[in-house]
């Protein structure tokens, strides 16, 4: 899958619930947008609402959660 095919299946995921694996870990939360090299994904750390900024080349898998709701 080439780099713009990613961006173009993430953008489909915009709004929602996600966990994406990267070579650093794994972050469940809302995808809240997908650039062209980053995406910006709504999570909470230690009980705070906090939004990450993930390289797009440091992502292993991203998919859509099923079934969560109220977590974020």
């Amino acid at each position: 899958m080439s780099n713009q095919d990613f961006k173009s299946e993430a953008y489909s995921l915009v709004g929602q619930e996600v966990e994406v694996v990267t070579t650093e870990g794994r972050y469940t939360g809302t995808l809240m947008s997908v650039g062209s090299d980053s995406l910006i994904l709504q999570t909470r750390i230690r009980g705070r609402l906090v939004r990450l900024i993930i390289r797009l080349a440091l992502i292993v898998a991203l998919f859509r959660l099923i079934g969560q709701r109220g977590i974020f």
